[in-house]
């Protein structure tokens, strides 16, 4: 950390990246990078280049120059970070769009508008210009706000369900009309006993009458279904595609799961200012990619990493926080 003037040093205290009371100063360098090359990425949308605009090639090649540098000063880095680029180029680029960071038009990526929402003192920050002072966790911005003022609640920001597990089910469930399954194709069922981590579907259904998902799989093509079974065989009411394309089928999955009270809790270890958060079953996109702005992935090898993060302490309380009023339960690991 004492080379090149201390850069790194000074980065990490430039946006507050705090080193955990168990972690090693090479898994922390990690962080550190990985964080900057976030902030890199938002800079170049600001380039000056031939170009009108700014390309998606020019971001994600901004990306790759600049961790080409730091494994240059650092060799030790080589190993943390994965030999394939594109792929942690990818993974960044996945997440700012996918929180609203960006926004990517053909040939033309660039800042979203300024907004911001505050839970508590912290306030989570989007669009801000790069040179303002900002606190990071993973790839997201924030700021400590005493004030409190912010245009948006982070559900509205973040586009977040507003219902809870437990309300999102008993309405997607209120079918009235029934027809009897009679697909020749693949069918699978989603899994509603542990353990989850053989996978969320398997090829049997419940013939316990209660309601639950299944999914008709055919030539690469996936229908969504309700379903319930019984001793007269298994009748559907198909999902729109809206509802459950894009793994948007988890927003009912975790619903599924909550209201049958066998949804895996999230496990959180305090290391000092950082936290480890594990999840023991995925959340639906919007609350997944919001944990990855606001996070770091436990490794950078290989993508993507979504099982295993690490927060800064101010944020995971607020995102568990924000969670919990949907009905996601959170364990603390002693």
């Amino acid at each position: 950390m004492n080379r090149y003037n201390q850069l790194l040093t000074r980065i990490a205290n430039e946006y507050s990246i705090k080193k955990g009371t168990e972690e090693d100063t090479l898994h922390w360098k990690t962080r550190i990078v990985y964080s900057l090359l976030g902030q890199m990425a938002l800079a170049s949308l600001f380039d000056t280049a031939e170009e009108e605009e700014i390309s998606l090639v020019h971001m994600k090649k901004r990306i790759k120059d600049v961790l080409y540098s730091y494994i240059d000063m650092y060799s030790e880095l080589s190993s943390q970070f994965s030999t394939d680029l594109d792929e942690l180029s990818d993974e960044i680029y996945d997440i700012y769009l996918h929180t609203g960071v960006i926004y990517h038009t053909p040939n033309r990526v660039r800042l979203a508008a300024k907004s911001s929402a505050s839970a508590g003192e912290i306030k989570l920050i989007r669009g801000y210009a790069i040179d303002q002072k900002q606190k990071l966790s993973g790839l997201g911005s924030f700021l400590i706000d005493v004030n409190r003022e912010s245009e948006f609640s982070i559900d509205e920001m973040f586009l977040l369900e507003a219902e809870s597990l437990i309300e999102r089910w008993q309405r997607c469930t209120n079918v009235n009309e029934w027809d009897k399954l009679g697909s020749d194709s693949h069918v699978e069922y989603l899994r509603t006993k542990p353990p989850f981590k053989r996978g969320y579907w398997v090829d049997k259904p419940d013939l316990d009458g209660k309601i639950s998902l299944l999914r008709v799989v055919s030539y690469g093509q996936k229908m969504y279904y309700m379903y319930k079974a019984g001793k007269e065989g298994i009748f559907v009411s198909q999902l729109p595609e809206w509802m459950v394309e894009d793994y948007n089928y988890r927003s009912l999955s975790n619903s599924c799961l909550a209201y049958r009270g066998v949804l895996p809790e999230t496990i959180y270890r305090y290391a000092g200012d950082i936290v480890y958060v594990s999840f023991g079953y995925l959340p639906p996109p919007s609350e997944l990619y919001l944990w990855k702005l606001y996070s770091w992935p436990s490794r950078c090898s290989y993508f993507p990493c979504d099982f295993n993060r690490i927060c800064a302490k101010e944020i995971f309380e607020v995102l568990r926080s924000t969670m919990s009023k949907q009905g996601y339960v959170f364990k603390e690991e002693k």
